[in-house]
């Protein structure tokens, strides 16, 4: 940056934002979540949170239309998977990005080169819109399939809740979380300090939050699809597992809710057609 000729200033605005950058950053990642909340919510709004569900899965199940008008609809819908990973995923990053701008702190107070904060979250979020496109795809291909079974829905709805319970508690979910509780030893390790080693510890960082967060998330596979108080609860859950001192033992609670919330739904859902086909 050029120095300032003798006797001028720099306006405030600008002298704040070279003092505190890390602040515009955290308003600049902040914007970005409101908006994919609002965006959220218009959506919501348009169609009514309550019946949202069934309008996607009646156009992407349209028998009229076949194949073709299964996957009508795929850009919408993976706009919306998209708008949830970023409005539910960026808060959940918080501690990874802190993290890594105290060793950038460090290591620019040293001399060394430090990449911006920006590649590290674009590598991360970069595995959120794949999980994005991926999750719109795999509804978009099991809709008609799923309804041709004709499944009761609280069977279903159970079935995914346990499962999403069970994984609360696999192996699987206990290392990705330690690793996403402690990133330092991850940075410590495997610190680079260019654009692409950068953004490649974002990918993996964001591959270790999918590992983490990936039961929670396949809830919305189900009743919690654009159900903004839903989606709004697992996102406080998912950052309370990965910033909270206690956030193992949230991961465990959180396991034994979906267990037993699961349990209690595919016990309806059997009580429920054992009546109907009593009748």
């Amino acid at each position: 940056m050029k120095p300032l000729a003798a006797g001028s200033a720099a306006p405030p605005l600008l002298r704040r934002a070279a003092d505190r950058p890390h602040a515009l950053f955290g308003a600049a990642l902040t914007a970005i979540v409101a908006s994919a909340w609002v965006l959220l919510a218009l959506m919501a709004a348009g169609a009514g949170e309550a019946s949202l569900t069934a309008l996607l899965a009646a156009s992407l199940c349209s028998a009229e239309g076949g194949a073709a008008a299964t996957w009508q609809g795929f850009g919408a819908l993976a706009a919306m998977w998209a708008a949830m990973a970023f409005a539910m995923m960026l808060p959940t990053a918080a501690p990874m990005i802190s993290t890594y701008l105290d060793i950038a702190d460090a290591a620019r107070a040293k001399g060394m080169a430090v990449v911006p904060a920006v590649v590290l979250v674009s590598g991360y979020m970069a595995v959120w819109l794949a999980f994005a496109l991926a999750a719109a795809a795999l509804q978009t291909a099991l809709a008609a399939p799923v309804a041709a079974l004709g499944l009761p829905p609280l069977l279903s709805l159970g079935a995914l809740t346990l499962a999403a319970g069970l994984y609360q508690m696999s192996p699987i979910k206990h290392a990705c979380l330690t690793k996403c509780r402690r990133p330092m030893p991850y940075f410590l390790a495997r610190w680079r300090d260019t654009a692409p080693g950068v953004f490649r510890m974002g990918i993996e960082q964001g591959a270790l939050c999918l590992g983490c967060c990936l039961g929670l998330m396949a809830l919305m596979f189900a009743g919690a699809f654009m159900n903004l108080a839903a989606m709004a609860a697992l996102a406080v859950v998912m950052l309370a597992e990965k910033a909270h001192p206690k956030g193992e033992a949230v991961a465990r609670a959180m396991a034994f809710v979906l267990i037993g919330a699961g349990a209690v739904l595919i016990a309806s859902s059997m009580v429920w057609e054992d009546q109907v086909w009593r009748r």
